[in-house]
C-alpha cells in the first residue's frame, strides 16, 4: 500500500517483536506474569498496524479481496486477544485458530490421544445399510438435541417410525427416552443411572449385543475415512471440505448398493433418439467396484 502511494514504508517493529518472543518462548517453565506481559507486548505491537492501513485506505490504497478478507480475520482475532487481556480472561466464544480457515473452531472431545479436534463435524444415520448425513457444522454440538429431526425424518421416508434404535450413551438422555416411549420405539443400551448390582444375564447379553450392532455405524465410519479416503481430504475452503464429504457419502451408498446386485446386469435405454447401454458385472475387490 506505501508502494502503491510513493511514501516511504512505516516503521512496524517487526524484528524487535520477534525477537522479545524468541526469548520469552525459550523459557518452557515461563510464569503467568511474563506470560501475560508478553501479549500486552504483542498485542500493543499488532494494534499499531491496522491504524497504518487505516491511513493508507483514506489517501486511496487498495487491497485485493484476498488480502481484505485476511485483514478482517485479523481484526477479529486482534478484538478477542485484546478483549481477554483487558479483562483477564482465557476463554472466548468462537475462537479462531487459523488465519487461513477461520471457520475451522476447536471442538473439546476430552479423547486421551487428542482432547481437541478440528475440522467438520458430522451427524450420519445408518439405516437399511444406507447411510444419510443428519448435520454438518464446523463448530461444536450436541448430537442428542438432532434425535426428534432424524425420527421424524425416517418417518417422512419410510412412512412409519422404526421399530428399534441403536444410539450411543449421548443419545440415551431422558427426553429422548420418553420420546421412544410415546412413539413406541425401543431404544437399546445401558439404562440412565446407577448400574444394577445384580443385572440377568440376559440383560448383560442384550446390552453387549446392542453395542456389537451399533458398531455397524463406527465401522461405516472407518470405512468412510479410510477406504474412502475421507480422511485425507485436506482442502482449505469450508464449500469444498462439504463437497467431499458428500462424496463420500454416496459413494459408501453406491458401493453398499452395488454389494445387493449379485448378478450380472444389462441396461437398454433410449434417450433423445440415442440409444445407451449399460453393463455391470459382478466383482469382489472395492477398487474395481469404486472405478
Amino acid at each position: 500500500m506505501a508502494h502503491q502511494l510513493s511514501v516511504p514504508n512505516p516503521r512496524m517493529y517487526k524484528r524487535e517483536a520477534k525477537k522479545l518472543w524468541t526469548a520469552c518462548s525459550r523459557h518452557p517453565k515461563r510464569q503467568r506474569s511474563s506470560v501475560y506481559k508478553q501479549v500486552k507486548i504483542q498485542s500493543q505491537n499488532i494494534r499499531r498496524d491496522p491504524r497504518f492501513i487505516n491511513e493508507f485506505i483514506d489517501a486511496g490504497a487498495t487491497l485485493n479481496n484476498k488480502q481484505a478478507t485476511r485483514l478482517g480475520v485479523i481484526r477479529i482475532l486482534f478484538d478477542y486477544q485484546w478483549h481477554m487481556y483487558a479483562n483477564k480472561m482465557y476463554h472466548v466464544e468462537d475462537r479462531i485458530v487459523s488465519l487461513q480457515q477461520p471457520y475451522m473452531l476447536p471442538i473439546q472431545r476430552g479423547k486421551a490421544n487428542a482432547k481437541v479436534e478440528f475440522g467438520g463435524k458430522v451427524d450420519f444415520l445408518l439405516s437399511e445399510g444406507i447411510i444419510a448425513l443428519e448435520r454438518f457444522d464446523f463448530s461444536a454440538f450436541t448430537e442428542s438435541v438432532d434425535f426428534k429431526e432424524t425420527l421424524d425424518r425416517y418417518y417422512e421416508l419410510y412412512g412409519q417410525y422404526p421399530d428399534k434404535v441403536l444410539a450411543d450413551t449421548l443419545y440415551r438422555n431422558g427426553k429422548n427416552m420418553k420420546l421412544c416411549k410415546d412413539l413406541g420405539i425401543k431404544i437399546f443400551g445401558l439404562r440412565l443411572g446407577a448400574k444394577p448390582k445384580h443385572a440377568s444375564a440376559e440383560q448383560r447379553l442384550k446390552d453387549t449385543d446392542a453395542g456389537k450392532r451399533r458398531g455397524a455405524i463406527e465401522r461405516r465410519f472407518a470405512f468412510l475415512k479410510g477406504s474412502v479416503g475421507l480422511d485425507l481430504a485436506n482442502s482449505r475452503i469450508a464449500e469444498s471440505l462439504a463437497v467431499k464429504i458428500n462424496q463420500a457419502v454416496v459413494l459408501s451408498n453406491v458401493l453398499t448398493l452395488l454389494r445387493v446386485f449379485a448378478v450380472p446386469i444389462l441396461i437398454l435405454a433410449q434417450y433423445e433418439g440415442d440409444p445407451h447401454q449399460l453393463r455391470y458385472k459382478v466383482t469382489t475387490k472395492v477398487k474395481d467396484m469404486a472405478v
